[in-house]
């Protein structure tokens, strides 16, 4: 567990220090099965996206799309849970290369390892000064960049050509530090591409607010027992939350350059109807 904490310091990347319960509200908590979670001694906010349901009253299969946050403290036994359980055959990381040198993830024997950064190292360093004055302002910009940088829609572009190529009977895990921002779009658009309909993408985006909830509190009970100002630990909690309008912001981006999130899975990652087509084929029920 104290790993864990020292792992989500990282979050998506900010540099305020920290460490841990200041009373606070998790707003928009999920209605997501707890089903879904995967339960691993040295990853957090593991979930299996299967089961949900698509538009067309298909459903999403399970044991073969994982989200996660960083795997650096894997033990042996999630090790083999994933490979074991999940039959887990490639691991996408989309955290900045900076944070995946600092702490790489665990090794697991037969598992490929893709480094697949959506945000550079300059981007996220814009975004960290950002959140010095707003924490939610430097949360909307880094959702904003999910969509407008072609870092990240050559890094989700790739996570779908990894989708679309993964063998049939083999997990795909992607994941970036806390699983919330990168990973939490990234789900977004591959639950989308599959069809399921945009209330259950939400659920699934802000369920990592139950998920994480427990490490969140420690750290921001860290910082006042350090003596940071009430407005920095609410700055901090902006950014370690996931809240409706983040998700919102890159989904308006999207609408302001492509005409919907649809259409950003198109024209934007280059998606084709046959590429959409395949995914369903693959990953429904």
């Amino acid at each position: 567990m104290k790993k864990l904490i020292i792992g989500l310091l990282v979050v998506v990347g900010l540099t305020i220090g920290l460490s841990t319960p200041i009373t606070q509200s998790f707003s928009g908590v999920e209605n997501v099965r707890a089903s879904h979670q995967i339960k691993l001694h040295g990853a957090n906010n593991v979930r299996d996206l299967g089961g949900y349901q698509t538009a067309t009253k298909q459903k999403v299969k399970s044991r073969l799309l994982l989200r996660s946050a960083k795997l650096a403290d894997l033990t042996g036994k999630d090790e083999q849970l994933l490979v074991r359980r999940y039959r887990l055959k490639t691991v996408v990381d989309l955290r900045t290369p900076a944070v995946i040198k600092h702490t790489p993830d665990a090794k697991i024997p037969g598992v490929q390892l893709l480094k697949d950064p959506v945000v550079s190292d300059k981007t996220m360093a814009s975004v960290n000064r950002i959140a010095t004055v707003s924490g939610s302002k430097s949360m909307v910009k880094l959702y904003q960049s999910f969509v407008t940088t072609s870092q990240a829609r050559h890094a989700y572009r790739q996570l779908f050509l990894q989708l679309l190529k993964a063998p049939s009977n083999r997990a795909i895990l992607w994941h970036c530090s806390a699983g919330k921002d990168r990973t939490g779009f990234g789900t977004a658009l591959v639950l989308t591409a599959l069809g399921v309909p945009q209330k259950t993408v939400y659920q699934d985006y802000l369920a990592s607010n139950t998920y994480n909830k427990a490490l969140i509190s420690h750290q921001l009970s860290a910082l006042k027992q350090q003596g940071v100002s009430r407005q920095a630990i609410e700055r901090k909690k902006e950014t370690l939350v996931v809240k409706k309008v983040y998700l919102d912001a890159a989904y308006e981006a999207a609408d302001k350059k492509y005409g919907s999130i649809q259409d950003y899975l198109t024209k934007g990652l280059g998606l084709s109807k046959q590429n959409i087509a395949q995914l369903r084929q693959h990953y429904l029920k």
